[in-house]
């Protein structure tokens, strides 16, 4: 694997946390050596971010869809009715 493919693998499972701690702890010694390793794990930080907030809408547009079948078909109706249940002031 060529080194910039090992960089952004290395720099995913450090943002994602799924770095082993002792490798956690080695990648930040590389960061305060490399700015070019700060500055593309800030590109990918950013790169996240970006996904993040436009992949929002399009969740919560799913999610209302899902809920509209559920609300209106006749099949679904009592779990409608035990969901409300649950969200009731007693």
């Amino acid at each position: 694997m060529r080194t910039s493919l090992n960089n952004i693998k290395a720099i995913d499972d450090y943002l994602l946390g799924s770095m082993p701690p002792g490798d956690a702890l080695l990648f930040e010694a590389n960061m305060l050596l490399n700015n070019d390793l700060v500055n593309d794990m800030e590109h990918q930080q950013n790169t996240y971010a970006v996904i993040r907030q436009y992949s929002r809408p399009k969740i919560k547009g799913e999610i209302g869809a899902v809920q509209k079948i559920l609300a209106t078909a006749q099949q679904h109706r009592g779990f409608m009715h035990r969901i409300a249940n649950l969200f009731k002031n007693h």
